[in-house]
């Protein structure tokens, strides 16, 4: 059920493991979010009950797929690619050395499909090969098994996970996709709430970022997008599934779903790490997109130290298009995510 037709690695193209993340004592976390009212108050519920697990020597795990591309140059001992000289380091979750970059990515699938990240695992290797960073994806719970806050904590305890392990913050690049767009910059509301550290940086391949759907690309890109037109009041609705399953659709769920830790669009974007937001001409999203983008660049305005919000429109190209990894304008966009990792890292 919660799983689209996936691919997997080729040795040409790539290599992947999964590894559990223990949510143990270390990684458990209180929210202060108390901005975020009912919301943050949900998340807290889920914190404790991770804790108390804990306690109860029985802690849960998330599990998490390390992704190379046969391309990257990432050997600690020579400039060989992956392809040719595979280490097995490289697909543990240790950093291998002390400043290593990596990227964090966060899938898409509307909160519902995409388990054990599998439909992903082409585009992590396209990433991988373009940038030389190893990619981690969490495989979050998803809906509707699973509703809200789920996705967001699971995400945060595999950011927390990896600064357990050495990572630094200011050598993590959070992406995401989609429903794992929305969650990256929810995940970097919480930490900017908690006084955590910030990502890097962030790359965003047409985040879901307005779960009301409320652009007018919704309607005019009909017909364009593989993405179905759906209305809020269909109970199969992603948003409906992902939010409240099973809920009945009211003016209060609508006023529910602008909370900016479920739509960020409606949230503060001041103080944001650098921003690189990349989308199809032809997607439902892209009016929620670039009003998201608008309002990002409109607060940095107002701080002559904000990081810079860049916008790519891929022309005639549908929502999520770097899952067409063979296409040329998934090609351009893994290129233009190494340009932004570079200046993100000032290489």
């Amino acid at each position: 059920m919660n799983n689209l037709p996936s691919r997997a690695l080729t040795v040409d193209i790539g290599h992947n493991k999964e590894f559990n993340i223990v949510v143990d004592e270390h990684i458990c976390t209180e929210y202060k979010l108390g901005r975020y009212g009912e919301s943050g108050d949900k998340i807290n519920v889920l914190a404790e009950e991770d804790l108390a697990s804990a306690h109860d020597g029985q802690p849960r795990t998330v599990s998490c797929q390390i992704v190379v591309g046969a391309a990257a140059q990432i050997c600690t001992g020579c400039k060989a690619t992956v392809g040719q000289h595979l280490q097995k380091q490289m697909l543990e979750p240790e950093p291998l050395s002390t400043d290593e970059r990596v990227i964090l990515h966060l899938h898409g699938g509307a909160y519902c499909v995409g388990e054990r990240s599998l439909t992903h695992l082409h585009v992590y290797a396209g990433m991988s090969s373009s940038t030389g960073l190893r990619v981690f994806s969490p495989n979050y719970r998803l809906a509707p098994r699973s509703c809200f806050p789920s996705q967001l904590h699971d995400c945060v305890l595999a950011y927390k996970d990896l600064l357990g392990r050495g990572f630094a913050p200011e050598n993590i690049i959070l992406s995401g996709d989609s429903a794992g767009g929305a969650l990256a910059v929810a995940l970097v509301f919480v930490l900017r709430e908690m006084n955590a550290k910030m990502p890097a940086g962030l790359m965003l391949v047409s985040p879901w970022v307005d779960s009301t759907c409320s652009g007018e690309s919704w309607t005019t890109n009909q017909g364009k997008d593989y993405l179905p037109p759906l209305n809020l009041e269909n109970p199969f609705h992603p948003t409906r599934m992902f939010y409240a399953a099973g809920k009945r659709f009211s003016k209060q769920m609508l006023e529910e779903l602008k909370c900016p830790l479920v739509s960020p669009i409606f949230g503060d974007l001041a103080g944001m790490p650098p921003m690189l937001v990349q989308i199809g001409q032809n997607e439902l999203l892209h009016d929620d997109i670039c009003d998201f983008v608008k309002k990002a660049r409109k607060q940095a305005e107002k701080d002559p130290d904000a990081s810079p919000v860049l916008l790519e429109v891929y022309e005639n190209m549908p929502h999520v298009f770097v899952l067409f990894d063979f296409a040329d304008a998934a090609k351009q966009a893994f290129e233009s995510m190494n340009r932004f990792a570079k200046q993100v890292f000032c290489e």
